[in-house]
């Protein structure tokens, strides 16, 4: 019962987690228009009215049709829709032949307990519409000149003129030790040695801390940090997300390519130009980067998928597509545009075809789904450049015997035999020569049509594929007749003269720095997001991201370079009643450890992390892929590797990433909760993850040696980076002695009294608010 009790309260809480992290907009758009359209509108939409209802509108839903008002906004369970959701009504039961799943039903409930907010069309034709602070071009700024002598950086001075405008002033430099500590769960999302530490801390050279950045910029580990953050706004997934949940073996590809990338430092706009188009300049650069290129479009590949079949959805498909790379790369949501113009931005709906047809025209891979149990589509990594003639023509010379074997299994003519027969020519396919990523490719291409209301029943005008108009940059592709456009796109979003992309990286960068973006709406530069709290600093820092060739890690010594960056996160009352929130940087914000570094850290300390690259996962093998609807693929993996390695699922969240704020692997995750709940204490203190990291710690303080009192020392200095004072050294004594004496009262054999109690003093540190936050 009372692990029923854990079980209900964590699903409440990821709930609760990911409807509080959308807007009411969002939240309709993503989890209740595309219900409506797909199950609902072909009887209860504008061509057909069933009972004289129709779900298209929200004043329709409020009269209702022959039973009166389908919903009563605030009150779900009292709402026609959704008694006949859940089929509780006497005489309905909505859709009429399969009910939806639960979650869906779910998600209607919390929209209409919350007011069933329904965003209405039509876009903001007012005058300032496209003159949008976020659409105007980047702005060459003149870094200010400021009266405070000891604000030489350029940085520090963007800061220091608003600050002396509002009677600010930044406080001390943070000592060596919280620097080191920072700087290296900032770059690797893992604590320093304490013997690094001590180093450093002795170091009181000017060029010190520039080559600390240097060293973990230099580390595998760096990628490993800051690639999971692209992963999180990539919504990277190991698994489909359609009914059943398929896994994806091919998808770490995509995974380690982002890590590659940060570690490379591969310049900004051909990491994202490869994602959008790898496969397309793979074709017309060196045959041994051609792979990594294909598998990038992972990016696209990762869209969630829907329902049994193949490619079941492909409309939804290409929403999920724009709409992450939208807010991802422009900042700009581009979902609303499906169905109506925008209400705020200056996106029309002919906006959001002209790019549809961009991904209309693009195959994409079909990971395997509960109706169609095989993968399909996935894209061969080897170069076409580098196979002999032969090869290209493989599939040419065998159509006639293909053909005629599939024909012969689906007359049910020897099937096992044909099945064999058919296997053993496609296994010399150059293809299945080759390993295949979880990427896309050219498909079949063609402008798109109009979808009227959203609706891929009801077309309308073609649009030819094309750029937002509002951005166009003044000119708009040629696009040949034979290829997707996606190279022009790529190309389009990295555009200098783009004033989007850049803006929205640097706000980014500078967000995972500082634990708050410039935009306080890091995917919503629109406007309906925040304005800059520093607008000439985001332009500047743009600015130098483009000159300094687009390099991620020439951003990261610039701005921890700043006197800003390597404030100490002590209060001054003064300040704070000025600037409570410390939206103008008179201090460093103090925050809590990620998940993975919460994880990660309490493997190193405690000897278990495997810092190797792990690969594949431990999938079942494909001919045991039988899940579905109503028994979905679900897995955990046990693993010492870092957390970024973790198997993460789209329906099951992970277990432990969930509890301390994990992303939400359906969608992109742009700023993680920080939320504090009961559930994450009681982890910490029962949880068999922790118990392990402190008896490890533990065996790694008995096999030291020593008496208790530098047992004790050595681990503060470990998991803290400081020597206990002297009262914590006599109160931990004292624990010590006092745990040893219960562990003689209990009858606990001797041998063990040792192991247990190290163990459990281990564990009052590594649960310890001053390890688990960063200063």
């Amino acid at each position: 019962m009372t692990r029923l009790f854990f079980l209900l309260a964590f699903l409440v809480v990821l709930s609760q987690t990911e409807v509080l992290s959308m807007t009411p907009d969002e939240f309709f758009e993503t989890k209740i228009r595309p219900v409506l359209v797909e199950s609902c509108f072909k009887c209860h939409g504008v061509d057909k009215t069933s009972n004289g209802l129709r779900l298209d509108r929200r004043d329709h839903l409020m009269t209702g049709g022959e039973r009166g008002p389908a919903i009563i906004p605030g009150q779900a369970d009292n709402s026609l829709l959704i008694q006949a959701m859940r089929r509780t009504h006497a005489d309905l039961a909505m859709p009429p032949k399969q009910p939806l799943p639960i979650a869906v039903v779910n998600d209607f409930q919390t929209w209409i307990d919350a007011g069933a907010a329904w965003p209405e069309s039509g876009v903001d034709q007012s005058a300032d519409a496209g003159r949008h602070w976020a659409f105007l071009p980047i702005r060459d700024v003149e870094v200010p000149v400021v009266n405070d002598a000891a604000s030489t950086h350029p940085i520090d001075r963007f800061i220091a003129a608003r600050q002396t405008a509002l009677g600010l002033r930044s406080v001390a430099r943070a000592d060596q030790r919280t620097l080191i500590r920072r700087a290296s769960f900032d770059l690797t999302g893992l604590p320093p040695s304490w013997e690094r530490t001590v180093q450093f801390s002795e170091d009181q050279r000017p060029e010190a801390f520039a080559e600390l950045v240097d060293e973990l910029l230099a580390s595998p580990r760096y990628g490993e940090r800051w690639g999971r953050h692209w992963l999180d706004l990539a919504r990277y997934a190991d698994t489909a997300g359609e009914n059943s949940d398929y896994p994806i073996p091919q998808a770490y590809l995509y995974r380690d390519y982002v890590i590659d990338a940060f570690n490379s430092d591969k310049p900004y706009d051909e990491f994202i130009q490869e994602q959008i188009a790898g496969d397309i300049i793979g074709r017309n650069g060196p045959p041994e980067e051609y792979a990594q290129r294909v598998i990038a479009t992972g990016f696209i590949a990762q869209s969630k998928r829907f329902g049994t079949n193949d490619l079941e959805a492909m409309h939804l498909i290409i929403e999920d597509t724009l709409d992450t790379m939208g807010k991802v790369v422009l900042g700009l949501g581009l979902r609303c545009a499906r169905c109506h113009d925008h209400k705020y931005d200056p996106t029309t709906t002919e906006d959001y075809y002209g790019l549809y047809g961009f991904f209309q025209s693009t195959a994409y891979p079909f990971p395997g789904g509960e109706s169609v149990r095989e993968q399909r589509y996935f894209v061969p990594t080897i170069d076409p450049s580098t196979l002999a003639a032969a090869d290209k023509d493989f599939f040419a010379k065998h159509a006639d015997d293909i053909d005629r074997l599939k024909q012969l299994i689906q007359s049910e003519t020897d099937v096992q035999a044909n099945k064999k027969a058919l296997a053993e020519i496609e296994a010399r396919a150059p293809s299945r020569l080759a390993p295949v990523a979880y990427a896309v490719t050219e498909g079949n291409v063609a402008d798109a049509k109009v979808q009227h209301g959203g609706n891929p029943y009801r077309k309308g005008e073609v649009v030819r594929r094309r750029f937002p108009e509002f951005l166009s940059l003044d000119r708009q592709p040629e696009i040949s007749s034979q290829e997707s456009g996606r190279l022009q796109l790529a190309r389009w979003l990295t555009d200098r003269d783009n004033p989007l992309t850049a803006r929205v990286i640097v706000n980014r960068i500078w967000q995972f720095h500082f634990g708050k973006p410039i935009v306080p709406t890091p995917s919503n530069f629109g406007q309906q997001g925040s304005p800059p709290t520093h607008p000439d600093l985001l332009d500047w820092l743009a600015q130098q991201l483009i000159e300094n060739d687009w390099s991620i890690k020439a951003m990261h010594r610039l701005i921890m370079s700043s006197a800003t960056y390597q404030l100490t996160a002590a209060h001054d009352p003064h300040n704070a009643a000025i600037d409570s929130g410390n939206k103008y940087y008179w201090r460093f914000d103090r925050r809590r450890m990620d998940a993975e570094s919460i994880r990660d850290s309490m493997l190193l300390l405690a000897g278990n992390l495997d810092l190797s690259r792990p690969g594949a996962h431990p999938f079942p093998a494909k001919d045991k892929w039988k899940w579905t609807a109503h028994r979905q693929f679900k897995a955990v993996y046990p693993s010492n590797h870092r957390s970024v390695y973790l198997m993460v699922q789209r329906l099951h969240p992970h277990p432990f990433l969930s509890i301390f704020n994990g992303p939400n692997t359906s969608t992109s995750t742009a700023m993680r909760d920080r939320s504090t709940v009961p559930l994450q204490a009681l982890f910490m203190t029962n949880s068999e993850l922790v118990d392990q990291q402190a008896r490890g710690l533990a065996e790694s303080l008995i096999t030291a040696g020593g008496e208790p009192g530098e047992r004790i020392q050595l681990a503060y200095r470990r998991v803290l980076l400081r020597s206990p004072s002297g009262q914590e050294l006599d109160r931990a004594a004292k624990f010590i002695e006092d745990y040893q004496r219960v562990l003689v009262d209990e009858g606990v054999p001797p041998e063990e009294h040792q192991r247990i109690t190290w163990a459990s003093f281990a564990r009052t540190l590594l649960t310890a608010n001053e390890f688990l936050f960063v200063d």
